[in-house]
């Protein structure tokens, strides 16, 4: 009779085991980009960390950034009837957001020329300007947008805009006045760079360009 059996406790199968083991080696595996990305990858220097003048600006071998100091300045966003996409005035009102040189650096003994991200930044929205105006795209302006939406997030601005119900729930107030840095001294950095260096004032087309 099976009452008279000796007990023998169920045998489990190694399938839940094999699926678990499975789904944890692939969790492991899809981690390991970000595990490598936040170990191999160095922290920034520090602007001031090491002098400009030991740096040889041969290959890799420069600061990641400008030894600048920037104050805190107040900046309200506001519309403006300049900067505008179509009209007449518009070539010439975005050229001149270029300081002389056009906002390129020569570093080193060799003056090796590098660009200031803040106006390779200027550089994609005359781009994208141009763009619209003459209703055409490229690699470069699609490089540009790309760029921008990374530079933006990079920044991570967590300004707190109200919305305005008048004028529908997506709708904000952005002339929210915040603190920025001052933009200034990258213009008078680019500019002292320039006239130290003794370079001829030229057409910004027939000089480096922003990528």
């Amino acid at each position: 009779m099976k009452d008279d059996l000796p007990y023998q406790p169920a045998r489990r199968g190694w399938g839940p085991y094999v699926l678990l083991c499975a789904s944890l080696l692939g969790l492991a595996i899809s981690l390991l980009p970000f595990a490598a990305r936040k170990t191999l990858l160095p922290p920034l220097e520090s602007p001031s960390s090491k002098p400009l003048s030991e740096y040889t600006y041969v290959g890799e071998d420069y600061p990641d950034y400008y030894p600048v100091e920037l104050g805190e300045v107040s900046l309200t966003p506001e519309n403006t009837i300049h900067y505008q996409i179509f009209s007449e005035e518009s070539e010439r009102e975005w050229l001149s957001v270029y300081p002389p040189g056009g906002g390129f650096l020569r570093l080193g003994e060799e003056g090796r020329p590098f660009g200031l991200a803040l106006f390779h930044q200027m550089h994609c929205l005359m781009r994208i300007r141009r763009a619209m105006e003459t209703r055409t795209s490229s690699d470069h302006v699609h490089h540009c947008f790309n760029y921008l939406r990374q530079t933006i997030m990079c920044e991570a601005n967590p300004t707190v805009e109200p919305v305005i119900p008048i004028l529908g729930r997506r709708s904000v107030n952005a002339e929210i006045p915040r603190v920025c840095k001052d933009w200034t001294q990258v213009y008078a950095l680019a500019q002292e760079n320039w006239q130290a260096n003794g370079l001829q004032a030229r057409d910004l087309d027939t000089m480096y360009e922003y990528d």
